[in-house]
């Protein structure tokens, strides 16, 4: 009987699954094998409410894989330099010889996967790789000229171009193989919980995932164009943290879409359209990390930004990681970041902006604090996201675009109700001054100046960019 192990990685379900499909088919005995290192893990800023996260859909997962007659083994390794060997170690005890794992596209990543199938195969162990996380392997789409993409749109038009409905064919799990004598163990993954994020936002399982994605696509999809920029409306889908772990997958979420709007991408319903656009924007970012690996490596995108002149107050920072900038709709996307482990997408934008143009701050460091407190941290996505709003990234609009807080705050906040449920202390401002910081107005409640004036930072960040560009062409 051939024996084999899926590894698990950022792929923690059964649905859309190619790498345990295939073990399943080939296999009579499958053991499920999870590695962990949590020196890799604080490496990479994973917060700790994701690590929670984590392991609630660990457990779940283990639930459905034992219906199957798969157990799930947790294996704790210091590194991922020591984390072939520990997985050799494992296989050749348990006489295990065939290997199958979902691919991962981080630099780090992908010199562990060489790492463990160059020591494997020479171990006599098989290895099989697929893809899960996107519809094109990444690098496959190209530029007329042969190059890698580097803007959004162009990118997405070539991957609708080369789009094939046979892409989305999900392969449904096979019956239970034969009994596993391997006893599920996940007590290795002990985790003190150290953070004050209401979990039960963030139902665990493949289960809840598919209940609310099902419930966004049959009552909130259609008018997500509109919606979803509004932070106090209920618009948007909310499953990222469970893209984020793989316990959903894009391809699920693209077919489930499609089929609501007759299988068209750019036409049709313009909410559904728009929400497959964020799926494919994940993708883009993974062509991004793969194409131009230095993003990986705490580099800009744009290389004639590196010279840009960041500056530095510890004062001012404590006043952003804490939400007391003076300026209500920064501090409020980030009190729903602490309080959430999420932050609304529209905000996400708007804050880093704020950051990195108005403070004039690294946006390197503003893309740590997010993975430190986010329960959906995505490396690519979120340095993406850092990387376009600071005008050092894939972003092809000028530089000198510059989110004025205030009037996002009064376009998508309109009557501060997003404001004053983050910021209470604020509950009774009116309306119609509560997006204008003001000090005669803020010095009776319990909240701070406003940190810097926007005018000003905003000729200072446009000075700066100025500079750096003229640095590099002299």
């Amino acid at each position: 009987m051939v024996k084999g192990a899926i590894w698990f990685r950022t792929d923690l379900r059964l649905d859309d699954n190619p790498a345990l499909n295939s073990a399943m088919e080939k296999c009579g005995q499958i053991t499920g094998i999870y590695l962990f290192s949590e020196a890799q893990w604080n490496l990479h800023n994973e917060s700790n409410i994701k690590h929670e996260f984590l392991l609630k859909n660990l457990t779940s997962l283990d639930k459905s894989l034992s219906k199957l007659n798969i157990s799930l083994i947790a294996i704790n390794t210091d590194s991922y330099k020591t984390l072939p060997e520990d997985l050799l170690t494992f296989l050749v005890e348990h006489k295990i010889d065939n290997v199958f794992w979902n691919n991962e596209f981080g630099v780090n990543e992908s010199e562990r996967d060489v790492a463990v199938e160059k020591n494997l195969n020479k171990n006599n162990i098989q290895t099989s790789r697929f893809n899960d996380q996107v519809i094109f392997e990444p690098g496959y789409l190209k530029t007329g000229q042969g190059n890698p993409f580097s803007v959004f749109t162009p990118f997405k038009r070539r991957w609708i171009e080369n789009f094939e409905m046979d892409f989305l064919d999900i392969d449904k799990p096979k019956n239970a193989k034969e009994p596993n004598l391997i006893n599920s163990d996940l007590s290795k993954l002990n985790f003190i919980k150290t953070h004050v994020v209401k979990i039960d936002l963030w139902p665990a399982g493949e289960i809840a995932a598919l209940e609310r994605l099902t419930n966004f696509l049959s009552s909130k999809v259609k008018s997500y164009s509109e919606s979803r920029n509004s932070p106090i409306l209920d618009g948007t889908s909310r499953i990222s943290p469970y893209l984020a772990l793989g316990i959903l997958s894009p391809k699920r979420c693209i077919l489930e879409g499609l089929k609501l709007n007759n299988f068209e991408f750019t036409s049709g319903n313009k909410g559904i359209c728009k929400w497959i656009d964020e799926i494919v924007w994940r993708e883009f970012y993974r062509n991004i990390m793969h194409s131009f690996p230095r993003v990986s490596k705490n580099k800009p995108f744009k290389l004639d930004t590196e010279s840009i002149q960041w500056r530095h107050s510890d004062k001012e920072l404590e006043a952003f990681y804490t939400g007391n900038t003076g300026f209500p709709i920064v501090d409020a996307g980030i009190r729903q970041m602490l309080a959430e482990g999420w932050m609304h997408n529209r905000l996400r934008m708007v804050v880093a902006m704020f950051f990195t143009k108005n403070m004039l701050h690294d946006w390197r460091l503003g893309e740590k604090f997010f993975m430190q407190n986010l329960i959906d941290g995505d490396f690519s996505s979120n340095n993406g996201g850092w990387q376009w709003s600071s005008s050092t990234g894939t972003d092809s609009a000028p530089y000198f675009r510059i989110f004025n807080p205030i009037t996002q705050s009064q376009n998508f906040d309109p009557k501060g109700e997003f404001i004053k449920h983050f910021i209470p202390e604020l509950k009774d401002v009116p309306i119609n001054k509560i997006h204008q910081p003001q000090i005669d107005l803020f010095s009776s409640y319990d909240y701070p100046e406003p940190i810097l004036d926007l005018k000003e930072s905003r000729l200072r960040a446009i000075q700066a960019f100025k500079d750096a560009r003229e640095e590099v062409n002299a």
